[in-house]
């Protein structure tokens, strides 16, 4: 038996740059931060400690801080990070005996 062929549904796809993709996170930590009256760093901590109730808006919430806090850590590390050298530095080891 032969299967029907099934049809192929595309998903639309929406490309933005970095600093849009950042200033949206933002917005949205915003947004919760003003409706619950508290920090983003103080939800994760009370949630932690399970002092709030699991709910969809509250997992939202932490996983853009997350998603926040990841971001801030990679570009500080690219930061600080030399991934080519610079004139008079190298990322090679050294063969040179002391």
């Amino acid at each position: 038996m032969v299967e029907p062929k099934r049809k192929v549904r595309k998903i639309p796809v929406r490309k933005i740059s970095r600093a849009q993709m950042r200033a949206e996170m933002e917005e949205r930590i915003r947004v919760f931060e003003r409706r619950y009256e508290m920090s983003s760093e103080n939800m994760d901590l009370a949630y932690s400690l399970g002092l709030v109730r699991e709910t969809a808006e509250i997992v939202e919430w932490l996983q853009v801080h997350q998603m926040r806090k990841y971001l801030d850590e990679r570009e500080s590390l690219r930061e600080t990070t030399p991934t080519n050298g610079t004139p008079m530095t190298t990322t090679e080891p050294s063969t040179k005996s002391d």
